[in-house]
């Protein structure tokens, strides 16, 4: 990882779990500073339905983001920015944004009804996931077992 890379914190405040992931500008400078300038965002975070091991953070007043470091098959670590303008049959009957954090591995994006979309791939948290982060992977999960969790993410400046 490049050195001096800004960093935002993602943090569940019920329990104070907190981890901080560095913002990947060299390669995805626009999205990061879309993300950056909508933060911080306090909300529930929701596990996905069909992708796999990820938690996804609905965004106020989402905006388009540029085709900027997309993938489909995101490691764990890996935090992301969706957006759908909700054209399609099944989708929001308005515009949708999510930030996405991928806790685990075989993550494969899918958008409803189990469609193959891509997302902008924005930051990175640092070390292994089972390994360097363990209590926030515990969190991530329990949004799964136990229903959405709030979620903050925040700049640290």
């Amino acid at each position: 990882m490049k050195s001096n890379r800004r960093q935002i914190r993602l943090s569940f405040p019920a329990t104070g779990e907190s981890i901080l992931a560095e913002l990947l500008d060299d390669e995805a400078p626009n999205v990061c500073q879309l993300v950056w300038e909508m933060l911080p965002v306090e909300t529930k975070a929701i596990h996905g339905m069909y992708s796999g091991a990820e938690v996804f953070a609905m965004v106020d007043k989402p905006q388009p983001a540029p085709a900027e470091n997309l993938v489909q098959l995101p490691l764990p670590g890996e935090i992301l920015y969706f957006y759908d303008p909700s054209t399609g049959a099944v989708g929001a009957k308005k515009p949708v944004g999510e930030i996405v954090v991928v806790y685990g591995r075989g993550v494969t994006l899918r958008a409803h009804e189990g469609v193959p979309t891509h997302c902008a791939l924005f930051a990175r948290i640092p070390g292994d996931w089972k390994y360097a982060w363990p209590k926030f992977v515990a969190e991530c999960r329990k949004c799964r077992w136990e229903g959405p969790q709030v979620l903050r993410i925040e700049r640290m400046e």
